[in-house]
């Protein structure tokens, strides 16, 4: 992710930031779904990925853990909203 002490910001988000899993199986009971996607989810995630997305300068205070899940939470935010 890039230093963002060089610009100005129009949105900043403090929040929490999770892990959706989505079945792929849709109608599906739980105990019938074969697989799941995975997105990266939260209030305040879900905002400032989206407003980045749509060209807002948009930055994100939170924090994930050093697991599989949080690995997956900020290689997904370095691609997508912050490039």
């Amino acid at each position: 992710m890039r230093d963002g002490r060089d610009r100005t910001l129009d949105l900043v988000c403090i929040g929490r930031t999770c892990v959706d899993l989505y079945a792929e199986q849709e109608g599906a009971k739980l105990e019938d779904v074969q697989s799941f996607r995975k997105y990266v989810g939260g209030s305040a995630a879900n905002i400032a990925l989206n407003t980045a997305r749509l060209g807002v300068k948009s930055a994100m205070l939170t924090r994930v853990g050093e697991e599989q899940m949080g690995r997956f939470v900020k290689k997904t935010l370095a691609e997508t909203a912050w490039t």
